[in-house]
């Protein structure tokens, strides 16, 4: 009987472990106030700026379209697209995560397609770890 009883007790023990771990919290770290932005630039093969249409940036671990918010285009390049900001660092991994980058040319109907690896997390600021900088159309 005290073996079954100790039986249980062992597999409920082991069962109840890891259901609701926590993330760990991140270190605590002196910053720059400096804020910081990711984006990408659309051009023809010209070189010249493409203002383009339905931009989509993916968060591909998350799938969740991902929105910079507090972005002011004052208008001066209309062909660079702010991909994500310091104000939603937390959203990305620490390590990066792979976001799927997806605008259409509205002169020529051509849709682009790019993958950018943006690093967030516990870092102080966001970044670009790898992928275009310039999206060309041909």
């Amino acid at each position: 009987m005290i073996r079954r009883i100790l039986l249980l007790l062992l597999v409920a023990s082991f069962t109840a472990c890891n259901k609701n771990r926590q993330q760990p919290a991140c270190a605590i770290t002196t910053c720059t106030q400096e804020f910081v932005s990711v984006g990408v630039r659309f051009v023809d093969k010209n070189g010249d700026g493409v203002t383009v249409e339905d931009f989509i940036a993916k968060n591909l671990r998350s799938d969740s379209v991902i929105v910079a918010p507090g972005v002011i285009d004052p208008g001066f390049s209309p062909a660079f697209k702010t991909i994500a900001n310091d104000n939603i660092i937390d959203k990305f991994s620490t390590g990066g995560d792979n976001v799927q980058i997806t605008a259409t040319n509205p002169s020529s109907h051509q849709t682009k397609t790019a993958i950018v690896k943006i690093a967030g997390g516990c870092a102080c600021h966001i970044s670009k770890v790898s992928g275009p900088d310039t999206i060309v159309f041909d």
